[in-house]
């Protein structure tokens, strides 16, 4: 397996792994999660910022590593130390994630565009969770759909159907298209199944506590 290949399977199990939990997990895991978060958030600025410096592939070279591993360790250190912008980070990714997958099913391909679209859906998505102080539900389903779209996108990355460099366009590459956003929506209601059972699972206990 040459380099680029190794980089595509890794990138693939970490979009795998934080996918998986934030769909059977996001919303009640919080807490445990926040440094997660936050470390999530931190792996891909270090390494978009590289990218955007260097050129070529999302952790195509050794600086993009070091970067990356650097802003996970300092953001998710952040997070765990101060709950409050742990919250904002989790919001923040997910929005992002959740805006990029908009923008992707509305046909944009342009760098600018997905991420302007993202940071708009991550702000947006800031200022309801602060107004409406977090509420359970909106976490539920901000994750289960972000964690559908990770590990839908770390499938499609690990069978070949993209390459890292195509991480942010992958359900604009992808075809048929159909298939992996119909894959997409089934793991979202797999997620809001679990979640929410689990939720009112805790309900009951919590009362008669």
């Amino acid at each position: 397996m040459d380099a680029g290949g190794a980089n595509d399977f890794v990138l693939a199990i970490v979009l795998l792994g934080v996918g998986a939990v934030l769909v059977l997990w996001g919303g009640a895991a919080l807490r445990v999660l926040i440094a997660l978060a936050g470390a999530f958030v931190g792996f891909f600025l270090g390494a978009e910022l590289v990218q955007d410096q260097a050129g070529g592939e999302l952790l195509g070279t050794f600086w993009g590593w070091v970067a990356a591993i650097v802003g996970a360790l300092v953001l998710g250190i952040l997070a765990y130390l101060w709950y409050w912008l742990g919250v904002v980070l989790w919001v923040a990714a997910m929005g992002y994630v959740l805006g990029v997958f908009l923008a992707n099913a509305f046909g944009a391909d342009e760098d600018w565009v997905l991420m302007t679209v993202g940071l708009a859906v991550a702000a947006v998505l800031v200022v309801i969770a602060v107004i409406a102080r977090l509420p359970a539900m909106l976490l539920i389903v901000v994750s289960a759909w972000a964690g559908a779209s990770l590990v839908v996108t770390g499938a499609m990355l690990l069978f070949g159907e993209i390459d890292s460099e195509q991480v942010d366009r992958a359900f604009t590459v992808a075809d048929p298209a159909w298939l992996w956003y119909g894959a997409v929506a089934v793991i979202f209601i797999v997620g809001l199944i679990v979640q929410l059972g689990a939720t009112s699972r805790r309900s009951p206990q919590n009362i008669g506590g």
